[in-house]
C-alpha cells in the first residue's frame, strides 16, 4: 500500500516519522477522514477549510499546510494504487518534531501524512445500538475537543465501555448532561417532522455532514433547532440518526435499551435527506 508523507508517494513499510515528532510524543495535532469517490472527495474544500481552522486555533500557520492542488492529486494517486471506486482518506497533520517539553518550537516543520484504503457501506443496515458513556463527557471548554484531535483517549474509553454491555457505538453527554455526540459522528432527533441537534457550543465537534443536514433543512423549509436536548427528551423522538462525512447517514435503533421506530419509510424527509446526502458526497454521480 502506497501513502503520502511531507509531499513524496512511498511504500506504507517505507514511511517513517521522528521519534521526536510531537504527533507521537503529545498528540499535537489533528487530521481529517474523508469519503473519496473515484479518487476524488466532493467536500475536499470543505474538509481543507477545516484543517485550517484547526491549524489556527492551536497555533500552527496554515501556510505550513499543503495546498488544495496538492491534496487533490496525491488522493488522486492514492486512490489509483488502490484500486476500486470508494475509498476511505485521511489526511494527518502533527506539528512535526521539536524539543522536550510542552512549548513547540518556533520554527515549526509539520508531518504531514495521507493514507487511503477501501471503503464499502454494509448491503444492508440495522440500525445503531447505542449505550450512554457514564465515564466521559464532552467539555465546552476543551481545545482538543474542538479540532479533530490525535488524542482520542476519550473516544476510545467510551467505545470499550459501551462495548462491554453490547453496544455498537457511545452516546456522549455534554458536562452538564445534555447530550452532545457519538464518538465519531454528530447526532440528530426528529419529532413531529422537525430536526434537533447540540448547539456548537456544548462541546461537540460539529461536523460537515452536520453543516449539511442543517442546511438541507433549511433548503427544505423544514424546522430545525439547535439547541440543548435531555437524555430523556432524545429518547421521546420518533427518530434519530447520526452523521459524519465519511458513513453519511445512519438511524439509530436503539439507545440504553430503548428502540425506536426503525420503519424508515414512514420519514419521508428523513429518506430525502439521506439519498440528497449520498448524492453530495459521491459527486452526484452513480448513486
Amino acid at each position: 500500500m502506497k501513502v503520502w508523507l511531507n509531499g513524496n508517494i512511498i511504500d506504507q513499510t517505507d514511511a517513517h516519522i521522528a521519534v521526536t515528532d510531537r504527533g507521537l510524543l503529545l498528540g499535537d495535532g489533528f487530521f481529517e477522514t474523508m469519503r473519496a469517490h473515484k479518487g476524488r472527495v466532493a467536500w475536499l474544500d470543505r474538509h481543507l477549510d477545516r484543517l485550517t481552522s484547526h491549524a489556527e486555533l492551536i497555533g500552527l500557520d496554515p501556510i505550513l499546510l499543503p495546498n488544495a492542488q496538492t491534496v487533490a492529486e496525491a488522493i488522486a494517486s492514492l486512490c489509483m494504487e488502490l484500486g476500486g471506486n470508494e475509498a476511505v482518506i485521511r489526511l494527518t497533520v502533527t506539528r512535526g518534531s521539536g524539543p522536550r517539553g510542552l512549548l513547540p518550537p518556533q520554527d515549526c516543520h509539520p508531518t504531514v501524512l495521507i493514507t487511503a484504503a477501501p471503503f464499502a457501506k454494509a448491503a444492508k443496515d440495522e440500525g445503531l445500538i447505542l449505550a450512554t458513556s457514564k465515564r466521559v463527557r464532552r467539555n465546552p471548554w476543551s481545545i482538543a475537543g474542538k479540532v479533530k484531535s490525535l488524542n482520542y483517549l476519550d473516544n476510545i474509553a467510551a467505545r470499550q465501555e459501551v462495548a462491554a454491555c453490547g453496544a455498537e457505538e457511545a452516546l456522549v453527554l455534554s458536562v452538564d448532561g445534555s447530550v452532545a455526540e457519538t464518538t465519531i459522528a454528530n447526532l440528530f432527533g426528529i419529532r413531529d417532522n422537525t430536526f434537533y441537534t447540540a448547539p456548537a457550543n456544548c462541546g461537540i465537534l460539529a461536523g460537515l455532514a452536520r453543516k449539511f443536514v442543517i442546511d438541507w433543512c433549511r433548503d427544505q423549509a423544514v424546522a430545525v433547532h439547535e439547541e440543548s436536548i435531555d437524555l430523556k427528551d432524545l429518547l421521546s423522538m420518533d427518530l434519530v440518526f447520526v452523521c459524519n462525512a465519511l458513513q453519511g447517514i445512519r438511524f439509530v435503533r436503539s439507545i440504553d435499551g430503548v428502540a425506536f421506530d426503525f420503519d424508515q419509510a414512514k420519514h419521508d424527509h428523513a429518506m430525502q435527506l439521506v439519498s440528497d446526502f449520498e448524492k453530495s458526497l459521491c459527486l452526484g454521480i452513480d448513486v
